[in-house]
């Protein structure tokens, strides 16, 4: 068979065709929308919701905190002053460290909070005989009032009896309450503390903050007073004892000098030994020098050499002696060249030189013994200067010892004389500053009583409650979208079912299901008939090989609109075709009820069991033949299983363009699968937002596995205005302007008066409209 390049115009009424673009729903894949974008949407989907929840909710807040006991609070601003020190220690003049320590100001934060401050302060306002303090004096609160009033029991457990108390019991528990309200934190990089005070009376949190500044100075003060009369007694005792020792080292020195008969001036005793002891020393140098260069000489004459003696050489006397010598052997030599050795002259010159060398002989005879002399004597110098020397060192050595002991007397006399002294300053100085002490600290800043209170915060408080109610209700509108496994829109259709999509039908509102089922004969040119003939030209075009389609309504469940969508289906297409309904769900049939049929009818069920002809049980309901349930027999599935259920549609098929049957849902009974089995294929209707998708996949399931085709998936009951809101997917569908207006007289097209006026006159023509225009057809059907 040859398939038609287009659908047949006369296949769509006039009245319902577009004017351009593509008239049928086909199928196109949506692009997927960004998961932020659903979640924005299923967030503005509630947002009047949420928007009136978060309005409830910041009016009870602020009704709440309307109720509450306003608080102050007051701060006073504390300079601190390091106490310096005089003398740097060893490891901060290594270390480099400034000698002032961090810690300084946190013990300083610390005595701010203790419990003397804190009961100064309590004595000095009186707070123990406060209101706000006194518990004696508390007053109930509105939850304690109601529990007194209805549940006494409960309110015995809850509520502590007071009763009397003493005077430390009363002043821990004021303590107790003053401390939770103090506030003392250090300003960052500076020397300042700021003490606040919480309270429900503005002048009081004033008023306290300033007396704990106060007494935390007058308590400092007090402190210092304390510890300089403290220090005054114990120096006070201590500077006798030092004098006693002082005087008693004085004297040991002293007893010791007179003991050893030393001079007070030790400098002037050493220094007389010390320029002996020199002298003596460079004696001793020269006088081993000369007795040195004397045993040199004295061991060259002991040797017999006195030729090679220095001492010889050197002599004048040896020298002159030689000298004569030497003239006597000249004048010798020459008497004998000149006379010869017999001559009386030679004689008298040989006698010459021999009195000379004897002469010589008798010189160095004399200088030998002069040379052992010198030694002799240079040996003994020395040696006297040895002995003089070590002497002198003895008295040395002797003087040192005596000033070891004396120079330990002096040192501990002076320690004692410092000690003393340095007490005696101490005490004096502790005596003139002890009536003159000040406070190392004092306030800046005085605190004053605060005009605004810090608690409740109603702007604040009702801002967070509406943001917080806000946050939970988005929130909980994703956590709802996320557990929601509905069916909503045709991408879920595709996505979650993965079936064709036919249409969406819009939800009809109307004066009980007999104007429902007629909506595409009482508006023709309505939303609704428009999905209708979508719905009916998909399966046309799903099923361009049948001439003869026979085309099978179901659902999941009940009450999904498949019974509706089926009469629809069949008034839409009876316009241009021979159109046959039957009503296949004989377990729970409305056909009857919303045609306004008689209960004689006859209908499928005595047809298929041979009660009644076909005759009697067709009907012409404007213009489409239907042919009801009839009477609910006790087994339908039999009859629709039976042989003559196959030959009724066989011959059906014969005489009629099309058949449309509405059969019972899937998941409940087996019906649709036997008259789906017959058919050439079948519209799966789910309802929007009501029908799970599990469900709807489980009977799509089952009837793909008996091997029936399915046409596509019909939308029903969809919000357009909500889904257009939420999904951004409807906005060309709800426009008016998108289908032709219907046909207007001329009456009805002279203003905007005319206009409304026939809207009104349709819309109530169509509400009222109750009567079918129902007749027996021909029997040449």
């Amino acid at each position: 068979m040859n398939k038609p390049a287009s659908i047949p115009p006369e296949m769509v009424p006039a009245e319902g065709r577009y004017h351009g673009g593509p008239p049928y729903n086909l199928n196109l894949t949506q692009e997927e929308t960004p998961e932020f974008v659903e979640h924005w949407r299923a967030i503005m989907l509630d947002k009047w919701r949420l928007l009136a929840l978060a309005v409830l909710v910041a009016v009870i807040a602020y009704a709440a905190v309307s109720q509450m006991t306003p608080v102050y609070q007051s701060s006073a601003t504390v300079l601190i002053d390091m106490e310096r020190r005089s003398l740097l220690q060893i490891s901060d003049a290594y270390s480099g460290a400034i000698p002032y320590y961090k810690e300084y100001f946190q013990t300083q934060t610390d005595i701010l909070k203790s419990r003397e401050v804190a009961l100064r302060v309590v004595t000095k306002l009186k707070l123990t005989e406060h209101p706000e303090f006194d518990p004696r004096q508390k007053k109930p609160s509105a939850l304690e009032k109601w529990m007194n009033e209805h549940l006494p029991a409960l309110a015995a457990i809850y509520s502590k009896p007071v009763g009397a108390l003493d005077k430390a019991s009363l002043e821990d528990q004021v303590l107790e309450a003053f401390t939770a309200n103090l506030s003392i934190e250090p300003v960052r990089l500076s020397h300042l503390v700021e003490v606040s005070f919480k309270s429900h009376n503005a002048m009081l949190a004033a008023a306290v903050a300033n007396a704990t500044a106060e007494a935390y100075m007058q308590a400092d003060l007090d402190a210092r007073y304390k510890m300089s009369e403290n220090a005054e007694q114990l120096l006070h005792q201590q500077l006798a004892d030092l004098k006693a020792k002082w005087d008693a080292s004085e004297r040991a020195l002293q007893a010791y000098r007179d003991r050893e008969g030393m001079l007070d001036s030790k400098n002037t005793v050493l220094s007389g030994a010390g320029g002996q002891l020199e002298a003596l020393t460079l004696k001793l140098v020269d006088a081993r020098f000369r007795l040195s260069e004397a045993e040199q000489a004295q061991n060259q004459v002991r040797a017999g050499n006195y030729e090679s003696v220095p001492a010889v050489v050197q002599n004048s006397s040896v020298q002159r002696a030689k000298e004569i010598e030497a003239e006597a052997e000249r004048k010798a030599a020459e008497v004998s060249q000149r006379y010869g050795s017999n001559h009386q002259k030679f004689l008298a010159a040989s006698s010459d030189v021999s009195a000379a060398r004897a002469n010589t002989r008798r010189q160095i005879q004399n200088l030998v013994a002069s040379v052992t002399k010198e030694y002799e004597a240079a040996r003994a110098t020395a040696k006297t200067i040895e002995e003089a020397l070590a002497r002198s060192k003895g008295t040395i050595q002797d003087l040192n010892q005596k000033e070891i002991g004396l120079g330990v007397l002096e040192r501990e006399a002076a320690t004692n004389r410092r000690l003393y002294q340095t007490f005696l300053s101490r005490f004096k100085e502790t005596n003139a500053s002890k009536y003159s002490q000040s406070s190392h600290a004092r306030l800046v800043d005085a605190a004053v009583p605060a005009l605004l209170p810090i608690r409740p915060a109603k702007a604040r408080t009702v801002a967070i409650a509406a943001a917080l109610t806000l946050l939970l209700g988005m929130i909980g509108s994703l956590l709802l979208k996320a557990l929601n496994n509905t069916v909503k829109t045709s991408g879920d259709v595709e996505a979650k079912l993965h079936q064709p999509f036919l249409a969406a039908l819009p939800v009809l509102l109307g004066n009980g299901k007999q104007n429902i089922v007629r909506a595409v004969l009482d508006q023709p040119h309505g939303l609704f008939a428009e999905s209708i003939r979508t719905a009916s030209t998909g399966v046309l075009l799903s099923a361009l090989e049948t001439t003869r389609p026979i085309v099978v309504v179901t659902s999941s469940v009940r009450e999904e609109g498949k019974s509706t969508f089926a009469m629809n289906l069949a008034f839409s297409q009876a316009k241009t075709k021979r159109v046959l309904l039957i009503e296949g769900d004989m377990r729970r049939p409305c056909f009857a009820k919303v045609m306004n049929l008689s209960g004689e009818q006859k209908g499928l069920s005595q047809l298929l069991s041979g009660a009644c002809t076909f005759e009697e049980c067709l009907l012409q309901v404007d213009g489409t033949f239907v042919i009801s349930a009839g009477r609910i027999p006790p087994k339908p599935l039999e009859l629709l299983a039976s042989q003559e259920f196959r030959d009724l549609l066989s011959m059906l098929r014969d005489r009629c363009d099309m058949i449309i049957i509405d059969s019972p849902p899937v998941q409940l009974v087996s019906d649709a699968l036997v008259i789906g089995s017959q058919s050439t294929g079948l519209i799966y209707v789910v309802m929007a937002n009501k029908t799970p998708a599990p469900l709807a996949r489980a009977g799509l399931k089952r009837i793909a596995s008996a091997n029936i085709p399915i046409f596509g998936v019909v939308l029903n009951a969809q919000d357009f205005k909500k889904a257009e809101r939420y999904y951004g997917d409807y906005a060309s569908v709800s426009s008016a302007a998108y289908y032709l207006p219907a046909p207007q007289t001329p009456n009805e097209s002279r203003g905007f008066r005319a206009v409304a006026t026939s809207l009104l006159r349709r819309t109530w023509r169509w509400r009222t409209r109750q009567v079918w225009k129902i007749k027996k057809p021909n029997i040449t059907m």
